[in-house]
């Protein structure tokens, strides 16, 4: 059963991302294009996201746990494509 999730800042809806998605996510933060909102370093390995509305902002699932921390939000200078 798929629960409908919301951001936890703004209270719009959030899409769990594609696999093309988790692609561009992947390569949108090798190439320095994505930051953690509070300036930490982002994981290496992560199996999932969730996109906000924009495809601007996601919040990454790390060990099968989506983590919807506003602060630890992944931030891209750009939406995804």
């Amino acid at each position: 059963m798929n629960f409908p999730f919301i951001d936890p800042e703004n209270r719009g809806p959030l899409t769990q991302a594609s696999e093309a998605e988790l692609i561009a996510l992947r390569a949108a933060i090798a190439n320095g294009d994505a930051k953690r909102r509070d300036g930490e370093a982002l994981p290496v390995a992560f199996e999932g996201a969730y996109l906000g509305a924009a495809r601007s902002h996601a919040y990454l699932v790390l060990d099968g746990i989506p983590n919807f921390l506003i602060d630890e939000r992944v931030e891209l200078s750009g939406p995804l494509k």
